[in-house]
């Protein structure tokens, strides 16, 4: 699901964005079919994953749809209809604080139940998604609020 400023076209998405949850999701979807542990365990990080996914899409992804034009000094009125998005961010920053918390047990199950199996791919998997909410966490979420203030600042509201 992506947000509705993408689809009116009002700002570009940064496809960068958009592939990494792809990807993220098809490799949850393709653990769940696995059988045994490994299925199960994926199954029950998708229940975790793929709502906190949609979320992202619809409230940071937006957010990153402004970068190119702002890193090129160029600010617009219509900028601020982004600023909506980034106050309910900023609500929703507690609950997605919470949501890496509840994932990081299944993400390390996941680990477990791939070790136990001896399937290499969803170790690597496991790895690439602890790297995935790291970058969410230290450089995407801080980024929002930063993109937000700038638009803030840079059209006097």
């Amino acid at each position: 699901m992506y947000s509705k400023f993408e689809w009116q076209g009002i700002f570009k998405i940064p496809e960068a964005l958009r592939l990494g949850h792809d990807e993220v999701r098809a490799e949850l979807v393709r653990a769940t079919s696995m059988p045994g542990r490994v299925g199960e365990a994926a199954g029950r990080l998708a229940g975790l994953c793929l709502p906190h996914l949609e979320r992202e899409e619809e409230t940071v992804f937006p957010v990153f749809g402004l970068l190119r034009d702002l890193a090129s000094g160029k600010v617009r009125p219509e900028m601020a209809d982004i600023l909506p998005l980034v106050s309910a961010f900023g609500a929703w920053r507690d609950s997605l604080d919470d949501d890496h918390r509840s994932t990081a047990p299944a993400i390390q199950a996941l680990l477990l139940a791939a070790h136990q199996e001896d399937n290499r791919e969803i170790v690597e998997f496991t790895y690439c998604l602890r790297m995935h909410e790291r970058l969410e966490d230290e450089v995407i979420f801080p980024t929002v609020f930063l993109i937000g203030n700038y638009v803030q600042e840079r059209l006097g509201i």
